[in-house]
Protein backbone atom coordinates (compact mmCIF):
# COMPACT_ATOMS: atom_id res chain seq x y z
CA UNK A 1 0.00 0.00 0.00
CA UNK A 2 1.24 3.31 -0.94
CA UNK A 3 0.59 6.49 1.23
CA UNK A 4 0.41 9.89 0.00
CA UNK A 5 1.45 13.01 1.24
CA UNK A 6 -1.24 13.98 3.24
CA UNK A 7 -2.03 10.43 4.62
CA UNK A 8 2.10 10.72 5.40
CA UNK A 9 1.14 13.92 7.46
CA UNK A 10 -1.57 12.45 8.82
CA UNK A 11 -0.18 9.42 10.28
CA UNK A 12 2.41 11.93 11.62
CA UNK A 13 0.21 13.94 13.60
CA UNK A 14 -1.56 10.82 15.03
CA UNK A 15 1.83 9.34 16.29
CA UNK A 16 2.25 13.15 18.16
CA UNK A 17 -1.45 12.84 19.19
CA UNK A 18 -0.71 9.48 20.46
CA UNK A 19 2.37 10.66 22.14
CA UNK A 20 1.30 13.46 23.66
CA UNK A 21 -1.98 11.73 25.42
CA UNK A 22 -0.03 11.04 28.68
CA UNK A 23 0.34 14.56 29.19
CA UNK A 24 -2.40 15.75 28.23
CA UNK A 25 -4.34 13.00 30.05
CA UNK A 26 -2.87 14.41 33.33
CA UNK A 27 -3.83 17.32 32.79
CA UNK A 28 -7.22 16.98 31.93
CA UNK A 29 -7.59 14.79 35.96
CA UNK A 30 -5.46 17.31 37.82
CA UNK A 31 -8.34 20.21 36.22
CA UNK A 32 -10.93 18.21 36.54
CA UNK A 33 -9.77 17.46 40.41
CA UNK A 34 -9.76 20.94 41.12
CA UNK A 35 -12.96 21.49 39.77
CA UNK A 36 -14.67 19.12 42.14
CA UNK A 37 -12.44 20.44 45.21
CA UNK A 38 -13.45 24.26 44.20
CA UNK A 39 -16.87 23.09 43.62
CA UNK A 40 -17.32 21.25 46.84
CA UNK A 41 -15.93 24.10 48.54
CA UNK A 42 -17.94 26.59 47.41
CA UNK A 43 -20.83 24.54 48.22
CA UNK A 44 -20.19 24.08 52.04
CA UNK A 45 -18.83 27.73 51.83
CA UNK A 46 -22.90 28.36 52.26
CA UNK A 47 -23.12 31.48 49.64
CA UNK A 48 -26.12 30.47 47.50
CA UNK A 49 -24.92 32.57 44.53
CA UNK A 50 -23.14 30.03 42.85
CA UNK A 51 -25.55 27.03 42.88
CA UNK A 52 -26.11 27.53 39.06
CA UNK A 53 -22.25 27.48 38.26
CA UNK A 54 -21.56 24.72 40.56
CA UNK A 55 -23.93 22.11 38.41
CA UNK A 56 -21.45 23.86 35.34
CA UNK A 57 -18.88 23.10 37.19
CA UNK A 58 -19.82 19.09 38.67
CA UNK A 59 -20.52 18.37 34.81
CA UNK A 60 -17.58 19.88 33.35
CA UNK A 61 -15.54 17.97 35.70
CA UNK A 62 -17.27 14.82 35.79
CA UNK A 63 -16.79 14.86 31.97
CA UNK A 64 -13.36 15.69 32.16
CA UNK A 65 -12.74 12.93 34.72
CA UNK A 66 -14.86 10.40 32.79
CA UNK A 67 -13.20 11.30 29.17
CA UNK A 68 -10.25 10.54 30.98
CA UNK A 69 -10.50 7.66 32.68
CA UNK A 70 -12.62 5.95 29.83
CA UNK A 71 -9.77 6.08 27.37
CA UNK A 72 -6.42 6.10 29.64
CA UNK A 73 -4.02 4.01 27.07
CA UNK A 74 -5.38 6.42 24.60
CA UNK A 75 -7.95 5.78 21.62
CA UNK A 76 -7.49 2.35 21.14
CA UNK A 77 -8.27 3.16 16.92
CA UNK A 78 -5.32 5.30 16.47
CA UNK A 79 -3.23 2.84 18.29
CA UNK A 80 -4.43 0.61 16.43
CA UNK A 81 -4.26 2.04 13.19
CA UNK A 82 -0.54 3.06 14.07
CA UNK A 83 0.70 -0.79 15.03
CA UNK A 84 -0.91 -1.55 11.10
CA UNK A 85 0.96 1.00 9.37
CA UNK A 86 4.41 0.34 11.47
CA UNK A 87 4.24 -3.51 10.49
CA UNK A 88 3.03 -2.57 6.84
CA UNK A 89 6.14 -0.21 7.01
CA UNK A 90 8.39 -2.99 8.34
CA UNK A 91 6.82 -5.56 5.60
CA UNK A 92 7.65 -3.16 3.34
CA UNK A 93 11.58 -2.65 3.93
CA UNK A 94 12.52 -6.34 4.30
CA UNK A 95 10.73 -6.92 1.02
Amino acid sequence: MQFSDDDLKMIEWLRKQHANWPGVRMIILVCSILTMVLAGWLLFSGDEGYSEALVLYVVLAAAGMSYTLGSWAGRAEISLLLKLVEAQQIEKKYI
